[in-house]
């Protein structure tokens, strides 16, 4: 019995808790966040938990967690010149916080096969529970899902009530393709059947961000699984995409700002949502302050506490800066400044480098990281705040399931090498 509590139990719960995160998402974000908070919980509960302590601290060692630690030490001076700094510093350690905790539900995760195995289970089973929710608010009406995030019974307009579970939805997509590959073709069906849905979901909530993140991640996939033939393709093609993001940067640094207290702006809904005239506006502030403080910024998360970030745009009825820069490259840089983004963006890198060379080597959970990565912050080039706690959490749960099945697949490929019969 005493087994039962310290092991067999929490063993089977963390994995659940992991695999219900981000599709539950659509009921709340704090869902989310319960959910991770449970699953390090029941893994802290468990017997081994020092062993899996000491194997998440070793992450540091690595190149990735070598390189997120410089960052972290890079932000720091923006702590001190932030507009607010006692958020800035809850923000700052909030996200070391969740890495550490990821790593240690990784290092979980990959110690045995079954824990997986029921975290893909309870993520299929959350998905398809997710997919019908959207399937009776879509038809149905939106008073239900209003219930279950424990709000009145109110009708609402399901692309609106349901929009921020769009991208979360986008990323599922890589995420139940790799999964369904591993467990079988009946799997690899389902996870096939319900990506589709989810992909229909996020067009039916007019997404753009999700649109773009998926956009963003069959490119990233596409070239590095071409790349597979040729490692030349894979360089070539991201190089394309980084200079074509530099290229599209510079352009818009360059160009004339829109107005923002002219009365007679006119409001386009035609414009494709990537240039939208709010968006314009938003980033043509963010760059009109980003001179001043252009080595540590305003501080994480705090820019939108600089004066007139909250005036009411003419015409939009919508604040100038509402909470945050909507790119995450305007928002580190503006708040962080070149001392806490450029370590930032090499850390990026040092993290894609890795799982491309994983994914060219044929590791299929490193191909479908590629695609996360792709959905992920191509998404976030438009929308959602990086600094966002339940943002934050979607790329570690999938991250650490990922990087926990490539694990568990090397292991086994070790195992069955070993036992194959000399000749």
């Amino acid at each position: 019995m005493a087994h039962f509590w310290d092991r067999e139990l929490p063993a089977t719960l963390a994995p659940i808790c992991i695999g219900l995160s981000v599709p539950l998402s659509q009921i709340g974000i704090g869902y989310t966040t319960s959910l991770l908070a449970a699953a390090c919980l029941f893994v802290l509960l468990h017997h081994d938990r020092l062993r899996w302590i000491v194997e998440a601290a070793q992450t540091l060692k690595s190149p990735v967690g070598i390189s997120l630690a410089i960052v972290f030490v890079a932000w720091i001076p923006s702590l001190f010149t932030s507009i607010d700094p006692e958020k800035s510093l809850q923000v700052w350690a909030r996200s070391a916080a969740y890495l550490a905790l990821g790593a240690l539900l990784w290092a979980f995760l990959k110690g045995e096969s079954v824990r997986l195995q029921i975290c893909r289970m309870a993520l299929f089973a959350a998905v398809a529970f997710s997919v019908v929710l959207i399937a009776v608010n879509f038809l149905g009406g939106t008073e239900y899902i209003r219930l279950l995030r424990f709000k009145g019974f109110v009708e609402g307009y399901p692309p609106l009530v349901m929009k921020q579970y769009a991208v979360p939805a986008a990323c599922l997509v890589p995420i139940l393709i790799c999964v369904g590959w591993g467990w079988g073709k009946a799997a690899l069906r389902i996870g096939i059947g319900l990506s589709l849905a989810l992909i229909l979901f996020s067009y039916l909530t007019k997404s753009g961000s999700a649109a773009a993140g998926l956009a963003f991640g069959c490119y990233c996939a596409g070239v590095t699984w071409w790349g597979r033939y040729n490692g030349r393709i894979a360089l070539a093609g991201m190089a394309l995409l980084l200079l074509s993001l530099a290229a599209g940067y510079m352009w818009f640094v360059v160009s004339e700002p829109l107005p923002v207290n002219l009365e007679e702006l006119e409001y386009n809904p035609n414009v494709p949502f990537t240039l939208d005239q709010h968006r314009q506006l938003i980033w043509s502030f963010v760059l009109s302050k980003l001179r001043d403080a252009i080595w540590t910024g305003y501080g994480i998360d705090a820019i939108n506490k600089l004066p007139g970030a909250g005036d009411i745009i003419p015409i939009l009825e919508a604040e100038l800066l509402p909470s945050h820069p909507h790119s995450w490259v305007l928002e580190i840089l503006s708040e962080t400044g070149i001392v806490g983004f450029i370590p930032f963006l090499c850390a990026l890198g040092m993290a894609f480098y890795v799982i491309c060379r994983r994914a060219l080597a044929g590791s299929q959970p490193a191909l479908a990281a590629t695609g996360l990565f792709g959905v992920y912050f191509g998404a976030g080039l438009f929308s959602f705040s990086f600094w966002a706690s339940w943002w934050q959490l979607v790329l570690i749960a999938f991250w650490v399931i990922l990087a926990a099945m490539d694990k568990v697949n090397r292991k086994d490929a070790v195992q069955a090498h070993a036992n194959r019969p000399q000749v």
